[in-house]
């Protein structure tokens, strides 16, 4: 062999320190997180207190998000509602108007005012014409 020993190398001046301060970090499984949530030992943590107003700012909007969200989809439905009766109004009117232009038809009035007992005019129409001089 070379004579080499196995240890790492360290820089100059920390032979004898100890480098890892740091104890390693436990694993948590699912189920002991779980666990944790659920019996409330989560909500006792520092880091959770710190946090919860920025939980409760969150939670926040996110009611803010849905109520808009309600809003949004009502506003929509009130449109398409308007905009159906509108067509219905549309079709209303366009029906109302051919029947009108139907009754004012000159034929069709003489045929309704026949039963009456008026008859349609034959002679043309005279002009009366007053000179100016005449006038009150």
């Amino acid at each position: 062999m070379t004579g080499r020993s196995n240890k790492p190398v360290q820089p100059a001046g920390l032979e004898n320190k100890d480098i890892s301060t740091k104890e390693p970090k436990r694993k948590v499984s699912a189920v002991s997180w779980i666990i944790k949530v659920l019996g409330g030992e989560f909500l006792a943590q520092s880091w959770i207190i710190r946090q919860m107003n920025y939980l409760l700012f969150l939670a926040a909007i996110a009611v803010v998000y849905i109520a808009n969200n309600y809003y949004t989809e009502d506003i929509a439905r009130n449109i398409d509602r308007i905009n159906r009766s509108i067509k219905e109004l549309h079709y209303e009117y366009i029906q109302s108007k051919s029947d009108v232009m139907h009754q004012s038809k000159q034929s069709e009035l003489a045929r309704k005012l026949q039963s009456v007992g008026l008859k349609e005019s034959v002679d043309p129409v005279k002009k009366i014409i007053i000179p100016k001089n005449e006038l009150p």
